[in-house]
């Protein structure tokens, strides 16, 4: 029970858009129809719903409102609902595809801003938290983490990273390059 259903508002308060959802779908860039700017803009219409709950929800919500396109009534909605790929499986292959086809790409500065200040808005579970604490005891503990006694050094043109300074003229300390 982790999805939802949500509504886009027009300023007047009507829904022009209605999805279904879990984690950050409901502010995700990635839908075709525009997400209101005012926050107080995006609604959620059910919450801790099932898969299955969900899309029928939504489908019930854009049945009732009905779609611009067809002429049956307000929301800009481009299908009847209940679609997306939730519980898809993809196979290796299709993410080695995936993979191949977005190596060497580079990503706009505007589109670098915009993946920073999603993932600044992100904030961790407890559970996640504690999961990723779990997982990583034992593997980066002590003499196992690679960078275990190491410090930094550095002879005022060049760093090193080792446990014993790596010569004559090094101090402890790293250097900033303040171009």
């Amino acid at each position: 029970m982790e999805y939802y259903t949500y509504a886009y508002l027009r300023e007047d308060g009507t829904p022009y858009y209605i999805g279904k959802g879990k984690a950050g779908r409901i502010t995700n860039s990635l839908h075709r129809i525009a997400i209101p700017k005012n926050e107080e803009r995006i609604i959620y219409l059910k919450k801790n719903l099932t898969d299955e709950e969900a899309r029928k929800h939504e489908i019930y919500m854009i049945a009732v409102l009905g779609r611009k396109d067809l002429g049956t009534g307000i929301l800009r909605n481009m299908t009847d609902g209940g679609e997306g790929c939730a519980g898809r499986v993809i196979s290796q292959e299709t993410k080695r595809k995936i993979s191949r086809s977005h190596k060497g790409r580079k990503k706009s500065e505007a589109h670098r801003k915009a993946m920073s200040i999603s993932a600044k808005k992100r904030k961790a579970s407890d559970k996640w938290k504690a999961s990723a604490s779990a997982s990583l005891k034992g593997i980066m503990a002590k003499e196992k983490n690679p960078s275990w006694g190491k410090r930094w050094w550095n002879n005022g043109v060049e760093c090193k990273f080792s446990i014993e300074c790596p010569g004559e003229g090094f101090s402890l300390g790293r250097l900033i390059n303040k171009a």
